[in-house]
């Protein structure tokens, strides 16, 4: 079963109207009118959506820098294909990392996201912040464990 993923989106109130009007005309529920006309764009869109391999998968750090307010610990930043992430290692294991090691945050967001909506959250793919607020989604998981193995290295 292929799962569709639908926006929420909010009905003016001349849309609302114009709704109304046509259920009336044609006796159909407007919830249909909607839900057809959403089908009907998604149709037009091209939804396919592929995952690439892991190996495909470009990564590199390009900065890295000690946090000034944990001793011994220091925040990483790079890219992973079109994305960018940034990653504080601590000096030893934490309870707070993840899966208990020493990666306390990590995000990885679009930079393109980011500038159009100027919003962190939005732009983030995945982001760990002492606990999980973004876990990786099937379409992130590639580049999270890129990224994840990438640090690895580095925390060594």
């Amino acid at each position: 079963m292929r799962k569709v993923l639908r926006k929420s989106i909010r009905l003016n109130d001349q849309q609302i109207r114009k709704l109304g009007d046509l259920s009336a005309f044609d006796g159909s529920d407007p919830l249909e009118h909607v839900t057809r006309a959403i089908d009907e764009y998604l149709k037009k869109q091209k939804t396919d959506v592929s995952i690439p391999a892991e190996k495909e998968i470009h990564a590199e750090i390009t900065g890295k820098v000690g946090d000034a307010t944990n001793r011994g610990a220091f925040w990483i930043s790079g890219i992973v294909d079109r994305y960018e992430f940034s990653a504080l290692i601590l000096k030893e294991p934490s309870r707070s990392g993840i899966d208990k090691g020493r990666i306390s945050k990590l995000s990885i967001l679009d930079p393109t996201i980011r500038e159009s909506t100027n919003s962190f959250i939005d732009c983030c793919i995945v982001n760990y912040d002492r606990g999980w607020d973004i876990k990786p989604s099937k379409l992130a998981e590639p580049y999270y464990n890129k990224v994840m193995a990438l640090l690895e290295k580095v925390a060594q």
